[in-house]
């Protein structure tokens, strides 16, 4: 059964005339004589009493027409539906963030702005690390990313584009030796314990404070891993050791820690939002799209 055979069979049921129906249609009398007739062939019933003065609906006719109707309005509703699709307005967003990337306000603002926007559309937010995220997106489990870049290789079918730049503050205890220093530099911590996160973990930070102390010529003292910002905070109020953290970590407000500036100048951690490369996926782009706006 056509479909344009319907559209023009509930036209000429509500004009009963074909001048009139073929008008409307902005078509010629004669195709649509012949779509009815296509129609009329494909039941195998007659749908309208014709003479040369009057059209009228027969009993199959009418039994016709209001599944005419109802079949045309669900292909029109596919069609609005497949276009919101398209266009990003309905669907599933799945991002990936970290666990320190919720304590920056940049974070709250972005997923209301974004669910302000596209209030049809699902979003899922996945607390991963920053290793993870990648290996998600490549997999098409997540479709956009916060995170920060690890120092292994980066895959070349994922885009990485830069948001939000901050220090990485060193995290200590109030009675510690450097809470009263002026100028605090990464060397005066070689023979420092670090509280910091699990090596496996894939936690980028964790990587770029193992690089930043190579370059200084020593290896950080891990004498306790926390898999959490929160937990990596509380930790160093126990004097147990010190931590490098990004600044938005100082939200974090634990009795008894302190947070202290790297007089240095590569002591910077950067979030990225992250992508696959030439992504079809209209919502992901609205997304990154927003970010780029908000940053």
């Amino acid at each position: 059964m056509n479909i344009r055979h319907l559209e023009y069979f509930v036209v000429l049921a509500q004009e009963l005339h074909f001048r009139r129906s073929a008008e409307r249609l902005g078509i010629t009398q004669a195709p649509l004589s012949l779509a009815i007739q296509a129609l009329e062939a494909d039941l195998g019933a007659r749908l309208f009493h014709r003479t040369r003065r009057s059209v009228a609906l027969t009993e199959a006719g009418f039994a016709l027409l209001d599944d005419a109707r109802a079949i045309l309005a669900r292909v029109e509703h596919a069609k609005e539906s497949v276009w919101d699709t398209v266009s990003g307005e309905v669907g599933r967003l799945r991002v990936g963030f970290t666990n320190a990337s919720t304590l920056s306000p940049f974070f709250p603002r972005l997923i209301h702005a974004y669910r302000t926007q596209r209030p049809k559309v699902n979003i899922a937010l996945l607390e991963l690390s920053s290793s993870l995220q990648i290996e998600a997106i490549e997999q098409r489990e997540i479709d956009v990313g916060l995170l920060r870049l690890p120092e292994s290789a980066l895959p070349t079918d994922v885009v990485f584009t830069p948001l939000l730049e901050e220090p990485l503050l060193l995290a200590m205890h109030a009675g510690h030796r450097l809470a009263e220093v002026a100028s605090i530099k990464l060397a005066d911590l070689r023979d420092e314990p670090f509280i910091a996160y699990p090596r496996q973990a894939g936690v980028a930070v964790y990587e770029q404070t193992v690089a930043l102390c190579a370059k200084r010529g020593f290896e950080p003292q891990v004498v306790q891993e926390a898999q959490q910002a929160s937990t990596l905070i509380g930790l160093t109020a126990t004097g147990l050791g010190i931590a490098l953290v990004p600044s938005t970590l100082q939200t974090i407000a634990v009795p008894g820690v302190v947070f202290r500036h790297l007089d240095e100048t590569d002591t910077i951690t950067t979030l990225y939002i992250a992508h696959r490369y030439r992504d079809a996926n209209a919502r992901a782009m609205q997304f990154v799209e927003l970010a780029l706006g908000l940053r």
